[in-house]
């Protein structure tokens, strides 16, 4: 069955948009030396085209980026932004399309959550106020897009890009001169244009979104604050103090466990940002183990 052209004039939409959130992204990736994943072939995935990261109940995510600590071609890094990007024509669905988004990242923000991975969403074209809200209300930091922006985009190339759907909407016809006018184009020549024009228009949403992603990337620890019950609070500035604290044969003599008491180790790691995970373990090995996971931080 052939392809509408109705169908193809989104699908190149949706893929200039895509050329556009990649060249954001690269920027951030280069600027903090970190790798982008996204779809298509890298040697870490074997034969696997997709994006994928595995909650901690063993479900498989698809996903469209994923800022990696770490990561190269050979080997997957510490994930630190998670970010989905969609362009609709029209609001319908808009809800459920937040909802996919939420049930894509959410749960691998919680199964990376000693990381406190920047969760995103670029969104292009006509979407609800209250979608919008629903994702933010979420954690989401969102980047839209709005229609109109993308139509102008595509003007500063020479094509009317609108559309509408209906007995008296866009024909066939008009697609057809949409669809032709853009692949007459030299390959990068309209993309090129079309994402300068939409830096452009968005330039303040779009610096908005890239400081939120820094600053999520640039989030460093400025205290470990340790309680053992039954015990006392120890501030410590760093997290290699804190594990040397908890390792000192010294200060563990005093809190040893009796026959009827157990020590518990109680951890509060506080950011730059204002961000904090607190977490209790039953064991000192426990405690060093979490600790562990942020001596890169």
């Amino acid at each position: 069955m052939a392809q509408s052209l109705a169908h193809r004039w989104g699908q190149i939409i949706g893929e200039t948009f895509e050329a556009f959130v990649r060249g954001v992204l690269e920027d951030v990736a280069k600027r903090h030396n970190l790798f982008l994943d996204m779809k298509g072939p890298r040697r870490a995935r074997g034969r696997q085209l997709r994006v994928n990261w595995r909650d901690v109940f063993g479900n498989d995510h698809s996903l469209d980026y994923v800022l990696e600590r770490g990561g190269s071609e050979d080997s997957l890094g510490i994930p630190v932004a998670f970010i989905e990007s969609v362009w609709r024509r029209y609001t319908k669905h808009s809800k459920n399309k937040a909802q996919e988004i939420e049930a894509a990242v959410l749960p691998l923000a919680q199964t990376f959550a000693r990381h406190q991975p920047f969760c995103g969403a670029v969104i292009a074209g006509e979407f609800t106020v209250n979608a919008l809200r629903q994702l933010k209300s979420k954690g989401f930091a969102v980047l839209h897009i709005p229609y109109d922006s993308i139509l102008e985009a595509f003007r500063a190339i020479g094509i009317d890009a609108a559309s509408e759907d209906g007995v008296a909407g866009t024909s066939e016809e008009e697609f057809r001169l949409k669809v032709e006018r853009w692949e007459s184009m030299p390959p990068e020549k309209g993309r090129t244009r079309f994402i300068r024009k939409l830096n452009v228009l968005c330039k303040n949403e779009i610096g908005e979104f890239v400081d939120l992603l820094d600053a999520a990337i640039t989030r460093r620890i400025v205290s470990v604050r340790l309680t053992v019950l039954r015990g006392h609070a120890v501030e410590c500035s760093t997290v290699s103090a804190a594990i040397a604290y908890l390792l000192d044969d010294a200060g563990a003599g005093d809190r040893r466990k009796t026959s009827e008491k157990r020590e518990i180790f109680e951890i509060q790691v506080r950011f730059n940002n204002d961000a904090r995970i607190d977490a209790s373990f039953p064991s000192r090995q426990e405690a060093v183990s979490f600790l562990r996971g942020f001596e890169d931080l």
